[in-house]
């Protein structure tokens, strides 16, 4: 394995969207002859990128891989880079993209396919007809398919049904305008034609999340299911790491950190769509890696710390069982309430052994001196509503370090699919194509090392931010492992993206991932820090909503104190994720006020 992946590595992966010639007619609406175009003049001339930008969104292309390239060639032009078929192919191969658009050659053939750089905002125009075309038949079908639903309101039915009347009589630079929220946009959570989301009540993941293959994965998955993408995602880091094993590791001081993410999805029992998320990621890898994927490898039902040693135990026998050579496991427990509550019995050794499983250690029983198990790699996963959360994470199971080894992660029904049927068979056996080459290779790998891009970000930014706990509270202590923490993640990234050497996008993924889990807990307990007063303020700006909460009113809340203290409670109180200042606009000057965008 190297740091940049061969033009060979995803050989085995088919075109997503290639279909038999036989079902040629069934294909949406397309040309790709334009989206070849399209991007060959792009490569040829700078000076017709802008109007390229002005005609059509890179969203637009039929085939992933254009738009991949698309946006890359974006990318540099706002950098004030040149983007030549030479200089785009060493920044994908950077971003370990290079391999999946076909490789360096495929560049080539685009500048081979454009007639002429001249034509690009003619050929631009073809390509979003056409894409406006896919997404009319994509929306009439959901349409049919909601109206036709009976577990569906009317009341919501009827919303759904003047959204997207509203989106089609609107320009399109209008719509756009209209649904794009704060911050970064995240295609995976705007609104768009054809998808109905419903409306979310907790935090939305940054996009740089759904990076590398991980990402690709999600984003082909996206429409097959109403899972909460960031679910899926963690879902398939987690049982990446699992199943990529023991072997490749990275140092942190002087301890020793393997692939291992556990992550809580907390969501209502109704709308969050737990499960979905992980029948969605447990489809694409039990395709790729089959053996794996049984109750060997995949128990449930963690009653204590000896029965989860008796899955790894060692056996010294002369014909060991299986389990006893492969220690590698993916706990799936879809109520993990139970699981916290007999964590808690008194005497219960679920605890302690759960805290040796995540750093690596072998595992051993204080009650059964013979029970044993000798480098066991152990991934937990588990399912959990927001009620069952609050009420079993007191502070003294945080402070005992147990919970803080799970990433929490809020996850909501994303998609409106009545009548939906999942991804198609083929769709599922591309992905478990590539899983399959990529999880073999990364098994192999051993010393997971820091680009020095990532170093310097971790350094720099990371390590700083995620290291921050003056604030104190029940939060700080949740997630007190959050800088090892996001070297972890980092390294899953980076392993599944078929190198060993984690890149500067892998790091920034995985601490806008850490953020994320942050952002869940604030959301999901309500303590922001350990100052009351700080908390007193989230309180009052959540109560005020999209409004905001202005500065007069912030002056009436706190009545006896002083400007400058006020001043720094908004300071602590914007540290935290979601908190933002805004201007916003009256009858006479513009009012600056503090809103909660989680």
């Amino acid at each position: 394995m190297t740091a940049e992946p061969s033009s060979s590595q995803y050989a085995n992966v088919r075109p997503l969207h290639s279909v038999p010639e036989a079902e040629i007619d069934k294909v949406p609406p397309q040309d790709l002859e334009a989206e070849q175009s399209v991007l060959g003049a792009m490569l040829l001339s700078a000076e017709v990128i802008d109007d390229v930008v002005e005609t059509m969104d890179p969203g637009d292309h039929y085939r992933p891989a254009h738009e991949t390239i698309h946006r890359a060639i974006l990318e540099m032009h706002a950098a004030g880079q040149p983007a030549d078929p030479v200089t785009l192919a060493r920044h994908l191969g950077q971003r370990g993209d290079l391999a999946r658009i076909g490789g360096a050659s495929y560049l080539h053939t685009l500048i081979q396919a454009v007639p002429t750089a001249a034509n690009a905002e003619y050929y631009a125009e073809i390509v979003r007809e056409v894409a406006e075309r896919r997404r009319l038949i994509e929306a009439g079908t959901r349409l049919v398919q909601a109206a036709s639903a009976r577990d569906i309101d009317t009341q919501t039915l009827r919303a759904a049904v003047l959204e997207q009347i509203t989106q089609f009589a609107a320009e399109p630079a209008e719509a756009e305008t209209a649904t794009l929220p704060a911050g970064p946009p995240n295609p995976l959570y705007d609104p768009h034609l054809g998808l109905i989301r419903p409306q979310r009540p907790g935090p939305i993941p940054h996009s740089d999340v759904f990076c590398g293959w991980v990402g690709d994965t999600v984003r082909e998955l996206d429409p097959t299911t109403e899972a909460d993408p960031v679910a899926v995602l963690v879902n398939l880091l987690s049982a990446a790491g699992a199943v990529i094993g023991r072997r490749p590791h990275l140092m942190v001081g002087n301890d020793r950190h393997p692939c291992l993410i556990w992550a809580l999805t907390i969501g209502p029992t109704a709308s969050g769509r737990k499960g979905s998320a992980t029948s969605t990621a447990r489809r694409v890898l039990a395709e790729a890696v089959p053996d794996f994927f049984g109750p060997e490898h995949t128990p449930r039902g963690l009653n204590s710390g000896e029965g989860l040693i008796e899955y790894v135990k060692d056996d010294d026998s002369d014909a060991p069982a299986p389990a006893t050579l492969d220690k590698r496991l993916w706990v799936l427990e879809s109520e993990y309430a139970v699981t916290m509550s007999r964590g808690r019995r008194e005497g219960s050794s679920l605890p302690g052994v759960l805290r040796q499983a995540w750093d690596g250690d072998s595992l051993g029983s204080m009650v059964r001196d013979s029970l044993k198990a000798t480098d066991p790699h152990i991934a937990i996963l588990g399912h959990i509503t927001p009620e069952e959360f609050r009420a079993k994470m007191q502070d003294s199971e945080m402070a005992g370090g147990t919970y803080n080894r799970f990433l929490p992660i809020f996850c909501h029904r994303n998609l409106i699919l009545p009548g939906a049927r999942g991804a198609s068979p083929e769709l599922i056996a591309n992905l478990a194509s590539g899983w399959r080459t990529v999880l073999a290779d990364a098994a192999r790998v051993e010393h997971v090392k820091f680009s020095n891009d990532a170093w310097d970000l971790y350094c720099q930014e990371v390590y700083p931010a995620l290291s921050d706990d003056s604030a104190g509270g029940a939060i700080a202590q949740f997630t007190a492992r959050a800088a090892p923490y996001v070297q972890r993640v980092a390294m899953v990234y980076a392993l599944c993206d078929h190198t060993d050497t984690i890149a500067e996008p892998h790091m920034r993924a995985a601490w806008h991932l850490l953020n994320y889990a942050r952002a869940s807990a604030v959301h999901l307990l309500g303590n922001v820090s350990g100052d009351p007063k700080v908390n007193k303020l989230a309180d009052a700006v959540r109560r005020a909503g999209p409004g905001g909460l202005a500065a007069d009113q912030i002056r009436r809340l706190f009545k006896n104190t002083t400007r400058l203290e006020r001043d720094r409670l908004a300071g602590e109180l914007l540290d935290q994720p979601g908190y933002v200042r805004t201007r916003r606009q009256g009858k006479g000057r513009p009012t600056t006020v503090i809103t909660y965008a989680g």
